[in-house]
């Protein structure tokens, strides 16, 4: 299976075995809210697009509600069903569902931590660790911004460099360096803080942006 296949079935058990009160890494959101979130998201692809257009009405904040009034076990197991029929998501699935089944099912195992706290990273196929540097290269140049060099690199896969060349001091030593697992790197990107992730050299003015 590919990582956003694995990571689903891996995502439902946790949040079933977590319950529906748990905390998660999405801000005041619990494993319940995480659930619906996911649901509504993949299951109700049309009222997302609906709520882009001029109006007073959500459709997908209704959705989202709605789904908070259902039984938490329907709505993560209706979820880990994947997308049916026509749904777009199923063309999408392996592009759009990486990433974000990985984020949130680390956010659902690591919702009571917080930073500093000792992080236990899960091991991962190679193939799947690839398809997470592709995202990772993909999306570090148009999220991260610095004044200087920042160097990304990931266990076990090709480092990225950003922003090469810019406010280098003489002696090349005025660079980021941020090393780590791959999903770690993905996580801190996406925003996260609780993760096993080593930085060293100059710090200031990198910051994480938004896609």
């Amino acid at each position: 299976m590919n990582l956003a296949q694995t990571e689903r079935a891996a995502l439902q058990a946790s949040l079933l075995e977590k319950g529906p009160d748990a905390p998660t890494l999405c801000g005041e959101w619990t494993t319940k809210d995480l659930a619906a979130h996911l649901y509504v998201r993949e299951q109700k692809p049309g009222a997302a697009l609906r709520s882009m257009l001029p109006g007073k009405q959500d459709p997908a904040k209704e959705e989202f509600e709605e789904a908070l009034t259902r039984p938490y076990e329907d709505v993560v197991n209706a979820w880990a069903e994947g997308p049916q029929g026509l749904n777009p998501w199923r063309a999408l699935d392996s592009i759009g569902n990486s990433m974000e089944h990985f984020i949130h099912h680390e956010d659902v195992l690591r919702g009571a931590l917080q930073p500093g706290d000792e992080v236990e990273v899960r091991p991962m196929e190679h193939a799947h660790g690839k398809e997470l540097h592709r995202i990772l290269k993909l999306l570090a140049p148009r999220m991260i911004k610095s004044p200087r060099p920042v160097v990304l690199a990931p266990v076990g896969f090709p480092r990225i460099v950003l922003h090469e060349g810019r406010g280098v001091s003489a002696d090349g030593e005025n660079v980021c360096r941020i090393s780590g697992g791959v999903g770690e790197l993905l996580l801190w990107l996406s925003g996260r803080d609780v993760v096993k992730l080593t930085f060293e050299g100059n710090q200031e003015g990198v910051v994480r942006g938004s896609l």
